[in-house]
């Protein structure tokens, strides 16, 4: 069975206008978190530490969660980046 991200909470969690970064902290329907971040239109994401990952079940840092950036940013919220 493949994963299916579902969004279920954002918060906003630093936003630099000078750099043009933005960070979201965003919690999957799972209790997975993740930093969204959008540098100059730039999206990238990072698992927080908090579970293992549901996807590998590491333990430690992985780069499970990049083939989901679009599809989690499509559920984000557009004022959530402003």
């Amino acid at each position: 069975m493949s994963y299916q991200p579902i969004v279920k909470h954002v918060d906003n969690s630093d936003n630099n206008q000078e750099v043009g970064l933005k960070q979201l902290v965003v919690t999957m329907h799972d209790g997975t978190q993740l930093r969204l971040f959008n540098n100059n239109g730039k999206k990238t994401i990072n698992r927080l530490l908090t579970i293992p990952c549901p996807i590998c079940r590491k333990d430690f840092y992985c780069k499970c969660f990049d083939r989901f950036v679009d599809v989690i940013d499509e559920q984000v919220p557009e004022e959530n980046w402003k």
